[in-house]
């Protein structure tokens, strides 16, 4: 972590002023197991540390990207979104802890990923806009953010963290679930500014509804047709 990103998990400058004590939990949504497309359980020893995977939570519009750290553990602490206000990230799960999902949706002009193209990666082995192994970049814009601390921003023009998603893994099964996330008002702001998009890829009012029971979940190079180095 450079030193921007270092100060800003240190002192909790990510958070703002008012922030009085620790922050709030995420807001609990249906569990949802995470699923191939065949619909076969998702397990956590399937996810890969070369790329994000990418699924909808907790709404039918809202692209996650659930991404293996692989040797890098995954650290809490203070956070916030302008938007939803302050929080904690939650912990990584998985028999290492390395499992981490965000909403896949940058905070900085709310690019995302689509079929057609994702300028929004995981970029594992590092990139020249990286500066480092294991990061979140947003190739539209260039925020840099770090997924082992919360997906708080490294460099570039975001202020803040790509927002939490909550995960749940079950030990016997190896299965992994979607159970919480923070952003409902940053939802309302995505929807808003691309509904046309939404309603034509999801159907009018669908974008809209809570994920239910499972969510198909597929390698970001699988599931966009274009996603370009940076």
């Amino acid at each position: 972590m450079d030193r921007r990103c270092f100060t800003q998990w240190c002192t909790g400058a990510v958070l703002g002023p008012g922030l009085a004590g620790w922050a709030a939990a995420l807001e609990d949504y249906p569990r949802t197991l995470l699923v191939h497309p065949d619909g076969a359980p998702l397990k956590a020893a399937e996810v890969s540390t070369r790329e994000a995977m990418v699924f909808a939570y907790p709404l039918k519009g809202v692209p996650c990207y659930l991404i293996n750290l692989g040797e890098r553990s995954a650290a809490t602490g203070p956070l916030a979104s302008p938007d939803d206000g302050d929080y904690s990230n939650p912990q990584g799960v998985g028999p290492k802890g390395t499992l981490v999902a965000f909403v896949a949706i940058c905070t900085h002009q709310l690019s995302y990923p689509t079929p057609a193209a994702s300028y929004l990666r995981y970029a594992a082995s590092g990139s020249e806009l990286a500066g480092g192994p294991g990061r979140i970049v947003c190739c539209a814009h260039g925020s840099v953010y770090d997924p082992a601390h919360g997906a708080a921003p490294v460099s570039g023009p975001s202020q803040y963290p790509l927002l939490p998603v909550r995960l749940e893994h079950d030990a016997a099964s190896d299965k992994l679930y979607a159970t919480g996330a923070l952003g409902r008002s940053f939802f309302e702001r995505f929807f808003q500014n691309f509904k046309g998009e939404l309603i034509e890829r999801h159907g009018p009012g669908v974008y809209r509804q809570e994920v239910e029971g499972d969510a198909v979940t597929v390698p970001l190079s699988t599931y966009s047709r274009l996603v370009p180095a940076c």
